[in-house]
């Protein structure tokens, strides 16, 4: 614009006023000077894109530098566009200097060449084109309420063990199954700032060390997708101390088992002692009942008993099979052979 160049001009005029050059070449240097000059006034001052996140692939935000150093007063106006001909649909919901693409405006494994103007009254600033595909730059959450149990407080030499467990603070962002979440777990002695060791990679929010040496620990732990993206932020350290031996007359978890195995077993036992055995001849009968005897229709079990023939035979001589047994009564004669001899016959 013309207003520019008479700014130029009167620069030109104030840097080489005092120069002994020859006319041609001075103003030739001068006009090299000055342009070079805003040049690298424009590159350091237009605004530069440094950060660009997704925590779930379904959305995603950008972040960008403001000019470095706008004159008082001015006014400057942010626009960011993609796709050559896009503008960023939302300024607010990530914070000042940011766009938020929304998941209607999100798509997977499509790439998105951005760039943003800084729009002011003398000129525009745009910034270098910046292009992402959103899977690189899935971002996580760190997790949260990591926490510590000690499953073998007993106070041995082979050492102790702690379960940690912990988890995702937004389980919405899992649900649609674009992430799997792998996790890594650092602890060290409060003693050793630098000799972190590390448990990677976990598939579950909980993992349990064992044999840890009495003393005070630092643990850490954070997350990522496990096919791409970037590690989260680490979540809050947590501070675990393995004590020396339980307190005096607290019973351990393995006694606890015991007292409570023992008890069970008295249970059972005063059960079966007071229970079962005293109705054990019911339950037999439940189980095995006894063998009816054999009955005949129409016959009182009580006449049999009796060893009345004639009123038996006068009750069964309706069956047709049936014949009254013939019996007679034996009569035996005593005779002598001889004075000496003596038998007896059969009549």
């Amino acid at each position: 614009s013309s207003e520019q160049l008479l700014i130029n001009f009167q620069l030109i005029n104030e840097r080489c006023s005092s120069s002994s050059k020859p006319l041609p070449s001075l103003f030739i240097t001068c006009l090299f000077v000055l342009f070079t000059e805003e040049a690298v006034a424009t590159t350091t001052r237009r605004p530069h894109m440094y950060y660009c996140r997704s925590p779930n692939m379904e959305d995603f935000s950008c972040w960008w530098h403001p000019l470095d150093g706008p004159t008082d007063g001015e006014d400057v106006v942010y626009v960011l566009t993609y796709s050559k001909e896009h503008e960023c649909p939302d300024y607010i919901t990530a914070g000042s200097n940011s766009c938020h693409f929304d998941s209607s405006h999100t798509s997977i494994w499509t790439i998105y060449c951005m760039n943003v103007t800084a729009v002011t009254a003398r000129q525009n600033y745009t910034s270098q084109e910046h292009c992402l595909d959103v899977a690189d730059i899935v971002q996580t959450e760190a997790p949260v309420n990591l926490t510590y149990t000690l499953t073998d407080a007993g106070g041995d030499e082979m050492g102790h063990n702690a379960l940690l467990t912990w988890r995702y603070p937004v389980p919405s962002d899992l649900q649609y199954g674009w992430i799997t979440l792998v996790y890594e777990l650092q602890y060290r002695r409060v003693t050793e700032p630098d000799n972190w060791k590390v448990k990677h990679p976990l598939r579950e929010p909980h993992v349990e060390l064992l044999g840890l040496p009495v003393g005070d620990y630092m643990v850490r732990v954070r997350c990522r997708s496990h096919n791409y993206g970037l590690w989260s932020k680490w979540s809050s350290t947590l501070s675990m101390s393995i004590p020396t031996r339980p307190p005096t007359g607290t019973p351990t978890g393995k006694l606890l088992v015991l007292i409570l195995v023992t008890g069970v077993g008295v249970v059972a036992l005063l059960v079966i002692t007071f229970g079962i055995i005293p109705q054990s001849r019911r339950i037999k009968d439940y189980f095995l009942p006894p063998v009816p005897k054999p009955r005949i229709l129409g016959i009182d079990p009580l006449l049999l008993k009796k060893g009345n023939l004639d009123e038996i035979n006068y009750h069964f001589r309706s069956f047709h099979s049936y014949k009254s047994p013939s019996y007679y009564e034996e009569v035996w004669d005593q005779v002598s052979a001889d004075g000496h001899q003596t038998c007896l016959i059969q009549l």
